[in-house]
């Protein structure tokens, strides 16, 4: 297999309450070429001191953009005040920044005729300013498995419309091959890389949002998940979404390197498609590398120990 190299987006909940700046410049330096940013992100970043131009123009010198805004959850019906407040200020953001696609889930159930119409909405407001509308399951959520994920985006009946799928949410929703076989390769249109407790919690929505693993440490068998689309024939954009209380408090520098290189360790054990490494795009760093002032040696090529791993 000829060697290859994966353009990744460092999520927005990974190094979720860092500065928006630090933020950037972790990210660069590790190797990734997106951000995800979410509404609560950017408002962190205003009252900051922050303005649109100085974060614009601060990514554009780091060789970064942002890929993907988080999160639209007011569209299927029955959302209160605050919810339709955080998905304007989405919608704006998806203007500024043009990425490459903004991510929609509900936390409530709701019939289906109403989350086609409203995720149609949605795929359309995106086009608008040339983004992919990404659907999101959530095992706890109002949308919980891949295959009603599908029967959302089928009826909602835009182009514009696909799948997020995250590893996380993929193992704990017990998803399969045979789930995604009805789902259309191209409708898989991002995948967030992450591991899982090799033990569940009883609280999913809590482990979710506080005990992701890297890539690769824990039980949710990512590369075979991985495997899995890859002969499925998913094509799709790639992000790191690593949720940890454990790597919160770590050096942000740090973290975006060891989320990084786990990400390109599982991506290359399931053989997944990258980009050609052409002498124009530069490959995933490799063991030896100088690390940044102030941080330990690269890891050793491979998967790197996350610790208190389970």
């Amino acid at each position: 297999m000829s060697p290859v190299s994966y353009e990744l987006t460092l999520s927005a909940q990974t190094l979720r309450a860092v500065p928006f700046g630090t933020r950037v410049g972790a990210a660069a330096e590790a190797g990734f070429r997106g951000l995800g940013l979410s509404v609560e992100q950017y408002r962190d970043a205003l009252e900051a001191g922050w303005t649109d131009r100085r974060m614009v123009d601060l990514l554009a010198a780091r060789g970064l953009r942002v890929t993907e805004i988080e999160l639209l959850t007011a569209w299927g019906g029955g959302a209160g005040r605050g919810p339709r407040e955080d998905d304007a200020v989405a919608e704006r953001l998806v203007e500024l920044f043009r990425p490459e696609r903004v991510h929609a889930t509900v936390f409530a159930a709701r019939p289906l005729d109403e989350l086609a119409a409203g995720f149609a909405g949605v795929c359309r407001k995106a086009a608008a300013s040339g983004a992919r509308a990404a659907l999101e399951f959530l095992p706890y959520a109002g949308i919980p498995t891949i295959g009603t994920a599908w029967e959302v985006v089928a009826a909602a009946g835009d182009a514009n419309g696909g799948i997020l799928v995250d590893c996380w949410h993929w193992a704990r929703s017990g998803a399969t091959a045979a789930d995604l076989a009805p789902v259309p390769a191209e409708r898989i249109i991002a995948v967030q890389l992450a591991d899982a407790l090799r033990t569940p919690l009883r609280d999913p929505r809590y482990e979710a949002r506080h005990h992701r693993l890297l890539p690769g440490e824990g039980g949710g068998h990512v590369a075979g998940m991985l495997d899995t689309l890859r002969v499925h024939g998913v094509r799709a954009s790639l992000a790191a979404e690593v949720v940890s209380d454990m790597l919160d408090v770590q050096d942000p520098r740090l973290t975006a390197r060891q989320v990084h290189r786990a990400c390109v360790g599982v991506l290359e054990e399931a053989r997944f498609p990258g980009l050609p490494v052409d002498g124009v795009r530069s490959p995933a760093p490799a063991a030896g590398d100088q690390a940044p002032t102030g941080l330990p040696p690269a890891f050793p090529h491979g998967r790197p120990r996350m610790p208190g791993a389970l």
